[in-house]
């Protein structure tokens, strides 16, 4: 009993120097992938070949994980093809890359850069101090800063000033704080509201003239370049002139509609964005609901439990249904916290002649202006 204790108490002590083993291992792995890696980015990087760059981050990070540098030229890699950088320059200040990429600058200005690198070779992720890659990094950042072909938003800006090494001047306009914020207030989901009107594009056919119109969306958060609403809108019809012809069992009804329901969503893509103001054109998809005001009177016969018989009346209601196609285009502008006040013009095909109970012709082209909160 006493040996199978002992054994159970050493098993333990045993494993120690197996795991210090292979965490230097790991270390000695990440030190030379690094080393290799670098050899290939500083042409790579000098050339711009973001798409060869980017398979050696990947490798980098398959070995040593996600750190500052790999990081570091992404966000110059984005910035460079003008993509929109919101997601990951946020990942960058809240991961701490920017204290990491500060100190390494502090460092690397210190004349015994040398030997502090040597001495603490894993905070500085095996990448020298004053290595060619941070030479290049500061080249890029201040040609982004200098260019009149790049324009540079609230978030985009301080950052840039990091990476050319101008920790001083992002402290003297206090940009600081402003790029936490904004991205916070993007980083979450939102709902819209919309309210405005509808309209019949051509004079064929236009059986609902200028009707009033009102939604709710649920919107996904502002951080991603894609932005997706789902949601419905209710357009209360213009009654002037609104009457149309309705088959139903053979019959010919003239009725008119009171309102239109449509459920379904959009897609849109951020062209701009500077965290006041956000531009995106957008596509979207739903089904189309008009009321008809048409029903038939359907009588249903039951027997209780008695055995005697009785009656249930109801109607079923009859509407025209379509699929309505949207293409439009939103401005929104930055009022508080989550809140951005925005203006929508949007055209809409809506092919009514889907539904053959409908006999009379009406207008498929319309548009649309809408003024929306979101929060």
């Amino acid at each position: 009993m006493a040996k199978i204790l002992l054994l159970f108490l050493y098993i333990p002590f045993a494993c120690v120097p197996l795991y210090a083993q292979q965490k230097v291992e790991d270390t000695q792995d990440c030190e030379q992938v690094t080393k290799t890696a670098l050899e290939q980015l500083v042409p790579i990087f000098q050339k711009n070949d973001f798409e060869n760059l980017e398979s050696v981050l990947n490798t980098i990070q398959s070995t040593c994980g996600e750190n500052e540098l790999t990081e570091r030229l992404r966000i110059l890699c984005t910035l460079i093809e003008k993509k929109p950088t919101d997601s990951i320059i946020g990942n960058y200040i809240l991961k701490g890359h920017k204290n990491t990429l500060e100190v390494r600058w502090k460092s690397s200005a210190d004349k015994n850069y040398a030997q502090i690198y040597t001495e603490h070779k894993t905070v500085f992720n095996f990448i020298p101090l004053r290595h060619t890659i941070d030479s290049l990094t500061k080249i890029k950042a201040l040609a982004l800063l200098n260019s009149p072909y790049y324009e540079l938003n609230e978030l985009e800006r301080p950052i840039v000033l990091l990476l050319a090494d101008h920790v001083d001047e992002i402290y003297q306009v206090r940009h600081e704080k402003v790029p936490k914020s904004a991205y916070r207030n993007k980083s979450s989901n939102g709902i819209s509201f919309y309210a405005g009107a509808e309209l019949p594009l051509t004079s064929m056919y236009p059986l609902f003239k200028t009707s009033p119109t009102f939604g709710i969306f649920f919107s996904s958060r502002l951080s991603n370049p894609v932005l997706v609403e789902l949601g419905m809108k209710i357009r209360f019809n213009n009654k002037e002139n609104n009457e149309f012809e309705y088959l139903l069992h053979n019959e010919v009804e003239v009725t008119s509609s009171e309102y239109s329901v449509n459920l379904g969503g959009t897609v849109g893509y951020k062209v701009f964005d500077n965290n006041k103001i956000i531009v995106s054109p957008k596509i979207g998809l739903f089904w189309d609901m008009t009321e008809t005001g048409v029903g038939r009177l359907t009588t249903t016969h039951y027997t209780d439990e008695y055995g005697d018989p009785y009656e249930e009346e109801s109607v079923q209601m009859y509407h025209i249904n379509t699929m309505r196609t949207t293409v439009a285009l939103a401005a929104m502008h930055h009022l508080s916290g989550k809140t951005y006040i925005g203006l929508e013009a949007a055209y809409h095909y809506v092919p009514y002649h889907w539904d053959k109970h409908l006999l009379t012709r009406m207008q498929y082209n319309y548009g649309s202006l809408q003024l929306f909160f979101r929060f």
